[in-house]
């Protein structure tokens, strides 16, 4: 019995490719890191399976679909985080014995990582259509900034009156999109919901939990507007 196409995968034979990286994350440093990991892994010298110590290992399925478009990904494209790797290292995608990997360093911070997942696993699927590494990255980051950053979510964070965003929101506004915020304001420029002074004023911003949360007091009569009022007010008595 023949297999199930994915709902969301095109039929692409990878058979008569060999191993290669896709995309390189990061510089220089962090791309020569990859090519000597993925190099090791094709001689044999660090095995990649079965999950261990060396990675964790899981599906990108569910990133597959919330991603949205169909694509030619190869077939059952499985995530490794990597542990005990140099800390310049950030990630990779690749075609390793017919299959579609990223991998990513385990030690990232988990919204950096989250990012870096969902754009490897979206440039598996456009490999075949962008040979220019530059293209496939900027394509790639296109359709995740269009599935993790609607218009509509990255315009209800920003106002185009505030100069200043405080530490504690900047951290609830990643979190919320599970994106470094450096991303979040990346996405919101290139949809002119703040202007490029905000941009840079804002990419000044260091995101921090609270160390002592406040409470907030709403009344009967008040509104989110005056929620987020209080919001950016807290940050500017800073």
């Amino acid at each position: 019995m023949s297999k199930r196409q994915p709902k969301n995968q095109l039929p692409l034979d990878f058979s008569v490719r060999g191993n290669r990286i896709v995309l390189h994350l990061g510089q220089i440093e962090s791309q020569k890191l990859s090519n000597a990991l993925f190099e090791g892994l094709v001689e044999g010298e660090w095995m990649i399976e079965p999950a261990g110590e060396a990675a964790d290992i899981s599906y990108a399925q569910d990133i597959v679909h919330q991603i949205g478009h169909k694509l030619p990904y190869p077939e059952g494209i499985k995530i490794a985080q990597l542990h005990d790797v140099d800390e310049a290292f950030k990630g990779f995608s690749a075609i390793y014995r017919q299959k579609g990997w990223v991998f990513v360093n385990a030690s990232l911070e988990i919204n950096e990582r989250n990012y870096y997942i969902h754009l490897l696993t979206v440039s598996l699927g456009l490999s075949g259509s962008y040979t220019n590494k530059t293209s496939l990255a900027a394509r790639s980051e296109h359709l995740i900034f269009e599935a993790l950053l609607p218009y509509a979510d990255v315009e209800s964070f920003f106002r185009n009156d505030i100069s200043k965003i405080p530490e504690f929101l900047a951290s609830d506004i990643a979190n919320f999109f599970r994106v470094p915020f450096s991303v979040v304001l990346k996405r919101a420029l290139q949809l002119c919901i703040i202007n490029k002074d905000q941009y840079w004023n804002f990419m000044t911003v260091v995101p921090a939990s609270s160390s002592k949360p406040k409470e907030l007091f709403i009344s009967k009569d008040s509104n989110f507007d005056d929620l987020e009022a209080q919001l950016f007010a807290e940050g500017l008595e800073d």
